[in-house]
């Protein structure tokens, strides 16, 4: 009786719980489903980790090619994210050409990482031979909520991300990597953290699942770094300015015990 009730009103549905400050499935208004983060999870890439977020889990590896630089800045390198939303992953993707959310998300995933470490640290040859390195962000279970794990998970891969040595062939002037020689470790001049809060009447429920997607409002999400400064936000949901604030004070609070998580499986890498 529950079930139907709540495909036939799936609003109604959620509104009979929130009446007493909880969720369907059982947490707080204001509670987040577990998060896991498991790093170097793909042993052929440069960089990977694996994010668990209740029953959403995201995967981002870390791959790296020799590219020639651009003119305009002939010694920097490239970071080329991309999020890939598999049909097995859940029915409402198709397959053939990459789904929109998906399109999407690879769009503010590029926006959020332009800066996260410097370019020019990833040229090898001044002016002929740069680092490319394809950040793919691959979706295994959406349960909702995947923009946060994708974004956490590429987070704790490029946090975990060694590059290897390289060396130049004298007789053909080809650059090739220096399996002997010493890695060097990736840095990073911030590590972006996102926070999403689904809306639906006049609450904000913070990592919402698919469920909870399905019949929101809209959304708000905010990306802060290790300063709790903010990095980029996308809201597709009217806000009064004071449900605004609340909703910082809030992401500030979340971001600080994923980033907790995040160093920590980081030292023990």
């Amino acid at each position: 009786m529950a079930d139907d009730f709540k495909i036939a009103q799936p609003k109604q549905y959620q509104r009979l719980f929130l009446k007493d400050e909880i969720r369907p499935d059982g947490r707080a208004v204001t509670g987040c489903r577990e998060v896991k983060i498991h790093v170097n999870t793909v042993s052929s890439a440069l960089g990977s980790a694996m994010v668990c977020c209740g029953n959403t889990r995201v995967i981002a590896g870390i791959k790296g090619r020799f590219a020639e630089p651009t003119i305009n800045n002939p010694n920097s390198g490239y970071l080329i994210p991309n999020m890939i939303l598999p049909m097995t992953c859940n029915t409402k993707y198709k397959p053939g050409f990459p789904a929109d959310v998906g399109v999407a998300m690879s769009n503010k995933l590029e926006t959020l990482i332009t800066d996260v470490t410097d370019l020019m640290e990833l040229c090898v040859v001044p002016g002929k031979v740069v680092w490319c390195l394809n950040l793919d962000v691959v979706c295994i279970n959406d349960d909702g909520n995947v923009l946060d794990a994708a974004v956490l998970a590429l987070s704790a891969a490029l946090n975990n991300t060694w590059l290897p040595a390289t060396q130049v062939i004298e007789e053909t002037g080809r650059v090739v990597v220096d399996s002997e020689g010493e890695k060097t470790r990736l840095e990073l001049k911030f590590i972006p953290i996102a926070v999403t809060l689904s809306v639906f009447d006049d609450k904000t429920l913070p990592d919402p699942s698919e469920d909870e997607e399905n019949i929101q409002d809209g959304s708000i999400t905010c990306c802060l770094d290790e300063q709790s400064k903010i990095r980029a936000m996308w809201s597709s949901a009217n806000l009064a300015d004071d449900v605004i604030s609340a909703a910082l004070l809030y992401v500030q609070k979340r971001a600080s015990v994923l980033l907790s998580v995040l160093r920590k499986v980081s030292k023990t890498s």
